[in-house]
């Protein structure tokens, strides 16, 4: 007799078969467990992960296009059974062999078997699924599988087994509502590895319920930390499925079927399947190809932009005839990463080698899948897409591309062409790649008919200001479109794709000991050189410069002390964790790796770091470096480090590239023995190391490179591997840990807070783009008549005292001339109209082509640019105005460790402090009280505890108005004008953190709205939604034109609401479902005198706060 656990999980058992053949219309074929002492099933058949009679009903159904005549012989049937069968047949009980098997077979599920229907016949493809039409294939279930692996003679029985076609794709372990579904999934790991791995080798996906709780899905070998849900395709945070509602999503036939196609890879002998969002994304992109739409997948840091790549290629490989695909990256840490994840994934890829490689390749057609730096297409052979002469002056564009064409021209004559009848092209980090005329050379090489998806994880941001010329020249949106698909940071921190983060800021104080001694010095530095007073000035100002971001000796050896206090005694500790810190120069990074490798007294990190950065030491950095051989230069510096660093790798390490692979591949693969890896700008994107768990961060950076950067910490933590594959070290990293010494607390949580607003660049202050773009051409053209016309009123005054040579006109600028302004005010001017001239030429280079200028106006201006940057720079030289005040570094750091005095790094917010109950704060919150936590949570620091609910107020003001706009513009400006205000009346921090606690109050609270449009609402479950819904309809309603007549629209307001809590079908916030249609057309039929996008933007608005 069961027990009453055990009939528990019967019932429950019962109720999802039911649900399978009522709701999902799956065939059900029987509860397939042995009698006890037997060998076979009810049936008197023994069972397997293929059905015999199964795959032949299905293959015997298949007609030809005639629709009558069969599509396989019975010589090809059977053929094909058997060939399968073969293929399935596992040879060891080992974990690798069942996932090699399984890896091959799923090969010959995708492309089906080679026979022949008859002897005298050629091979054809016997395909074991109908692609084409998912309904045309048939969907069953069995249950209580029980099964006896021939292996090794030991026997289970998986609760359900989904079979498609007579071929096992799912296996599904079920457990009551009171047990956690980990249960399950420790229940399919055991039985793949330790009990009947045999049955396993058709498999592609392995789920694990519980009652009424939730669905988790893996395929084999899948650890358990990366199972993951089935979500709603929607970047609103806490929208969780149903267990019912995952098994209805996940198993719906057309989904499931083409999740079976498009969603299951091969990572370098690791079987894989395809997160939600991933999916969604394929399915997105999928659609906009039969019309070459092109757009972004914006997918947060970390979420696996590389695999959505592969599986992207693959779905184009799979639909289109002769196609190619091509991969662009600006970067080679990046080129390097992305081809060995294609390749990992059992594609065949061409790496260009060089440009002139690049050309051939396209033009010859033979590969499908390239892989290239966006500085290949630069036939011409450099990689500075802003190449400049001499005195300055840019190429126009126009000429930069006909010089290109020209170059093509005269390798290929006119046979060169990209071959290929669908062409991709997919940029990696678009947010950078897209920008600039190497892009344009690649518009240009590639031809117009072709498709380009933008992937990034930090989009360029409407928030990211600047002149109007600097915003167009990097917009993403004007190259690739919109937006294919959206997968924000917060949702992959909710869905644990990555991990939160922690962070700490540590302070090391800076103190002048003697400010005059400092000044007699720094005077007597100059007092031997022949300096003009500007050359003086240059020079003070470089000093303030230095003794402002410099960081000295001692400050070094305190933040490394620190940090080696965390590898002794904290984090960094454990074998499974190590971390990168982000120098502020090349020049800190080596100083920073000297004191780790000989200063420092403590000798953790002494074979255990590495510096990788851009710099490649070669002779001719210190050549003529320094006449004063006395003096150690920052060149001789990073030099003799550089050379050093190499040295200390070991033998056959004698370059920059050598010694980055060498560091990685430690750093990555056996953190115990590289503990830190000292950075400046490279592999802050692209770097991928699960065991990289704190960054420390002494360079102020910001947004995109500050959002990159953290990213690399929040990679989940894998165990560590010997080359057998047995774990070594058991990782337990359960957070990315930020500690800045820059105090970049506010810029992080900005950071961070602008890449979950959802908006990036779509916008931009809501100027439309092509007018944006139209502006920035007319300015830059405004700017050029401007600049010419104050050139030859320059050049007037020359030829008025004909000085119309070059000599002589220099001499002009450097001697005292009666009766005139001196000679250093006349070149200030000079300076300022013939700089004005250049750089007004530079600007509007990209863009002749969009004026009406002749070709003979823009040689002329671009004449007028080469004549004013050749006379600026030689009566510079004459004069002596271009003076390096840098040539007194060396000095100037000697004075700066000789005088300025650090104090011990000190933690102001400790990672480990708790301020969730931030997340509580409504209107009845006591301020006072909550104020007095924060501190309390700061270990006493109440401007640490400040600079975190300041973080906190942006945060909540992003979650909390996702879907409202104004709403978030609002509070916005708000904060800033309540931050601005206790800035200009000194506020203390208390008084700082309670009218921070108060704005949050008031951003839950929520703006105030007519009062009717709280009225007459039912006091029930939905009523707090209808407000918000009524709220952001009535705070946005400029944007789907709402009438004047306040009164008007809130009858509007409550009409749409009352209709769609009455009439709304379910899941109509979905906005691909009928339930969306539907409603939308409802709307339009309701509101005659609204347009399409009107009717869109009510939904829009509608389904975003519901």
């Amino acid at each position: 007799m069961a027990t009453y656990q055990e009939q528990r999980e019967r019932d429950y058992q019962n109720k999802l078969v039911k649900r399978f053949v009522d709701e999902l219309d799956y065939k059900y074929l029987g509860n397939w467990q042995y009698a006890k002492g037997e060998t076979v099933n009810s049936l008197g058949k023994q069972n397997s992960p293929i059905l015999d009679d199964e795959i032949r009903n299905f293959l015997k159904e298949q007609k030809k296009e005639d629709g009558k005549t069969p599509r396989y012989t019975e010589r090809q049937i059977e053929d094909a059974l058997f060939q399968i069968k073969n293929k399935a047949r596992l040879g060891n009980a080992k974990m690798n062999s069942l996932m090699q098997c399984n890896t091959d077979l799923y090969d010959v599920l995708m492309s089906g078997g080679k026979s022949q229907p008859d002897p005298e016949s050629n091979h054809e493809d016997v395909m074991f699924f109908d692609f084409e039409d998912y309904s045309n294939n048939n969907f069953a279930i069995a249950e209580e599988v029980s099964y006896i692996d021939p292996l090794l003679g030991k026997n289970k029985r998986p609760d359900i087994v989904v079979y498609v076609n007579g071929i096992a794709l799912a296996v599904i372990e079920l457990k009551r509502s009171l047990v956690n579904y980990e249960e399950g999934i420790k229940q399919h790991l055991s039985n793949e590895r330790d009990f009947i791995p045999s049955f396993f080798t058709t498999t592609q996906f392995t789920i694990a319920s519980n009652d009424g709780v939730e669905l988790r899905y893996g395929t084999v070998g899948t650890p358990l930390k990366f199972w993951c849900k089935w979500k709603r395709d929607t970047t609103k945070l806490g929208d969780v499925l149903t267990e019912q509602e995952s098994y209805s999503m996940f198993f719906n036939k057309e989904n499931f079927m083409f999740f079976f196609r498009y969603g299951v890879l091969n990572d370098g002998g690791i079987k894989k399947v395809l997160r939600p969002h991933q999916i969604y994304a394929i399915k997105a992109a999928a659609a906009r190809m039969p019309k070459k739409e092109s757009g972004v997948i914006w997918h947060s840091q970390g979420s696996g932009k590389s695999l959505t790549m592969v599986a992207l290629a693959s779905y184009i490989r799979r639909n289109f005839e002769n196609p190619r695909v091509v991969v662009i990256t600006d970067r080679k840490e990046l080129d390097l990463q992305l081809a060995g994840t294609f390749i990992k994934g059992g594609n065949t890829l061409h790496q260009a080698t060089s440009s002139s490689d690049l050309l051939d390749t396209l033009n010859k057609g033979e590969e499908w899948l390239i892989c290239s730096l966006i500085h290949k297409f630069d036939a011409n052979g450099t990689e500075d897409e802003a190449e400049k002469d001499e005195s300055g002056t840019k190429v126009s564009l126009d000429q930069y591309l006909d010089e290109l064409q020209a170059v093509i021209a005269q390798k290929y004559g006119n046979n060169f062409s990209v071959k290929g009848d669908n062409i991709f092209v997919f940029v990696d980090e678009c947010h950078r790649t897209q920008s600039g005329r190497l892009h344009e050379a690649m518009r240009a090489i590639m031809g117009k008919e072709i498709m380009l998806i933008g992937f990034t994880g930090t989009p360029l941001l409407k928030k990211d200001k600047g002149d109007m010329y600097n915003r167009i020249k990097s917009m993403s949106e004007r190259t690739f479109g919109p937006y294919i698909h959206k997968y924000l940071h917060k949702q992959a921190v909710e869905d644990k794709v990555i991990l939160d983060l922690q962070y700490e800021y540590r302070n090391v104080e800076q103190q002048l000991t003697n400010k005059q001694k400092v000044d007699q010095k720094l005077a007597a530095l100059t007092a031997g050189r022949e300096l003009t007073d500007e050359q003086r000035r240059m020079v003070e100002d470089r000093w303030a410069t230095l003794e402002k971001v410099y960081s000295t000796k001692e400050r070094i050896e305190r933040i490394g002390y620190s940090i080696l206090d965390d590898v002794g005694f904290d984090l960094l500790q454990h074998d499974w964790s190590n971390a990168m810190l982000v120098a502020g120069s090349i020049y800190q990074a080596y100083r920073y790796y000297k004191f780790f490798t000989q200063d420092s007294s403590n000798t953790l990190l002494r074979g255990r770091v590495a510096v990788v950065t851009s710099y490649d030491p070669m002779d001719s950095d210190i050549a003529n470096d320094s006449a004063d051989t006395s003096k150690e230069t920052e060149a001789k510096f990073k030099y003799d480090w550089a050379k050093q660093s190499f040295k200390d790798a070991g033998d056959g390490i004698n370059n920059a590239d050598d010694y980055e692979k060498w560091a990685k591949n430690i750093f990555i693969k056996r953190p115990a023995q590289m503990k830190l890896l000292i950075v400046v700008n490279k592999l802050l994107t692209g770097f991928d190391a699960p065991c990289a768990t704190v960054l420390y961060i002494d360079n102020d950076i910001k947004d995109h490179t500050l959002f990159q950067a953290v990213c690399r910490v929040n990679r989940l933590g894998e165990d560590i591997k010997d080359e057998e594959g047995n774990v070594i070290v058991k990782t337990h990293k359960e957070f990315g840990r930020i500690i800045s010494f820059k105090n970049l607390f506010d810029s992080i949580e900005d950071a961070v807070v602008k890449f979950n607003d959802g908006e990036g660049f779509s916008g931009l202050d809501d100027v439309d783009v092509e007018g944006l773009l139209d502006c920035a051409v007319n300015k830059c053209k405004d700017k050029l008549l401007a600049a010419k016309e104050a050139n030859e009123g320059l050049k007037a005054i020359w030829e008025s005292k004909s000085l119309t040579e070059l000599e002589p006109l220099s001499e002009y600028y450097v001697t005292e001339v009666e009766g005139e302004a001196s000679a250093r005010d006349r070149r200030t001017v000079m300076y300022s109209i013939t700089g004005g001239m250049v750089t007004a030429y530079n600007n509007m280079s990209d863009y002749f082509s969009q004026t009406d200028f002749t070709p003979e106006q823009i040689e002329h201006f671009a004449s007028l640019s080469r004549e004013a940057g050749t006379i600026q720079r030689k009566v510079r030289q004459k004069s002596g105005d271009d003076f390096d005040p840098r040539t007194l570094d060396p000095d100037m750091r000697q004075l700066l460790d000789q005088h300025i005095r650090a104090e011990d790094a000190e933690t102001l917010v400790e990672a480990s402090a708790d301020f969730s109950f931030l997340d509580l704060i409504n209107d009845a919150t006591d301020t006072d009280k909550a104020a007095d936590e924060a501190i309390r949570q700061a270990g006493g620091n109440a401007n640490g505890a400040a600079e975190v609910i300041e973080g906190k107020a942006r945060r909540v003001n992003t979650d909390w108005n996702s879907g409202d706009q104004e709403e978030q513009r609002a509070f916005s400006e708000r904060l800033q004008a309540l931050l601005d205000q206790l800035r200009e009346r000194n506020a203390t921090a208390k008084e700082r953190i309670k009218a921070l606690i108060e704005h949050i109050k008031a951003i839950k609270h929520g703006s105030d709205v007519p009062q009717e449009l709280t009225e007459g609402i039912a006091d029930d479950k939905e009523r707090t939604i209808r407000i918000k819904r009524r709220k952001a309809l009535w705070n946005n309603r400029t944007a789907w034109n709402a009438p004047a007549d306040e009164a008007e629209v809130i009858e509007i307001i409550k009409k749409i609401d009352d209709f769609i809590y009455q009439d709304a079908g379910a899941n109509w916030q979905d906005p691909d479902s009928n339930a969306s249609w539907d409603l939308r057309d409802d709307l339009q039929a309701m509101f005659a005198s609204f347009t399409e996008q009107d009717i869109y933007e009510i939904y829009r608005l509608a389904s975003q706060n519901s």
